[in-house]
């Protein structure tokens, strides 16, 4: 452990993923936030914010306080709140350069991981770096089982390191359980932690890291604080797993179209013609020809949903056959609400 002298972004070096520790609310605590938010800044470029325990427009005033008035050059704000989803976000609104994504109240833990999982995927070939930010981890720690969270984070640094996305989770020890603290630490690159009138930084022994379950819980609508409840469905998937399918708006636009035909052999060209349309209605870059489009969906994306079990792409025939799975259909549902509104 080591006491900063300088700022906390330049303490920290090239550490992309980071837990800051420090009492909620507070200067500090906004001050290091914003400093990790522009460490790789001037220019701002990709900036998504997870907000938990606040409405947007408070993140937009902390942004405003610290940083100033020029805004990233992307900027998302995810407001995962249970209660109150929605509203505080008059300034934000009003803002088209800002992306507001509101989870619906029964959004569940892996919800929010697959749409923090698609708006950094979003902005992966941009050239730039993005910065996440979650605020809190203290909010996911009341509400679900202590595991849930720790494969949580473990699946979004590993998402964070594949994307080269720096982030960041906020935690106050004073409302944490300490053997809780001892659970997050070693997952991350970093550990920033208030220690009196000043910081201290340490690197995690990922030797010291505890153990993983292999697969989540399926959508269930509610907690999954204590014993499960009757309605989950088993996803014989693991957060990696589940965040390495969805980060890629591609990937996610097959998805979509193969759970609205699962009980057909869908031809591989009548595939590429329907992804092809539905490119323009989320955030992806679209190839600029067809025939490039085919090459990504035959060489890259459909492989690798063989590889996970979720098609089967049968060269020889050229038709994919989508294996149903009633959890990941439930996760992707959201997902498509959000990205695209609901069916008409």
């Amino acid at each position: 452990m080591t006491e900063i002298n300088g700022s906390v972004a330049e303490s920290i070096g090239d550490a992309s993923t980071v837990l800051l520790v420090a009492p909620a609310d507070s200067c500090t605590d906004e001050t290091a936030c914003t400093e990790l938010l522009t460490r790789h800044s001037p220019p701002h470029p990709n900036v998504v914010c997870v907000t938990l325990n606040k409405g947007p427009d408070d993140r937009l005033d902390v942004w405003h306080r610290y940083v100033g008035e020029e805004l990233p050059d992307r900027a998302a704000i995810v407001d995962a709140r249970a209660e109150g989803g929605g509203d505080g976000a008059v300034a934000v609104s009003s803002l088209p350069s800002i992306k507001l994504e509101t989870l619906p109240e029964d959004a569940d833990l892996l919800d929010l991981a697959v749409t923090i999982a698609a708006q950094v995927g979003a902005w992966s070939d941009t050239g730039d770096r993005t910065q996440l930010c979650l605020d809190s981890l203290n909010v996911l720690v009341g509400r679900y089982a202590a595991q849930d969270v720790v494969d949580l984070v473990r699946g979004l640094n590993t998402l964070c390191a594949d994307l080269d996305v720096s982030g960041h989770h906020h935690v106050n020890p004073d409302d944490c359980p300490e053997s809780m603290l001892a659970m997050l630490r070693p997952l991350y690159d970093a550990v920033v932690e208030r220690d009196g009138d000043g910081w201290t930084v340490s690197t995690a022994d990922s030797a010291a890291g505890p153990s993983f379950r292999r697969t989540v819980d399926g959508r269930s609508g509610g907690s999954s604080r204590g014993s499960d409840p009757p309605d989950v469905v088993p996803l014989s998937y693991s957060f990696d797993t589940v965040l390495e399918l969805v980060n890629n708006p591609i990937r996610r636009i097959v998805l979509y179209e193969l759970k609205r035909r699962s009980d057909d052999e869908v031809p591989f060209d009548e595939l590429v013609d329907a992804v092809d349309k539905r490119t323009g209605s989320v955030q992806a870059g679209k190839p600029d020809s067809t025939d490039r489009l085919a090459l990504q969906l035959g060489h890259t994306h459909l492989p690798k949903l063989q590889e996970r079990n979720v098609v089967r792409f049968d060269r020889d025939t050229e038709t994919i056959s989508y294996r149903s799975n009633p959890a990941l259909e439930a996760h992707l549902d959201c997902l498509e609400t959000l990205e695209l509104g609901p069916e008409p």
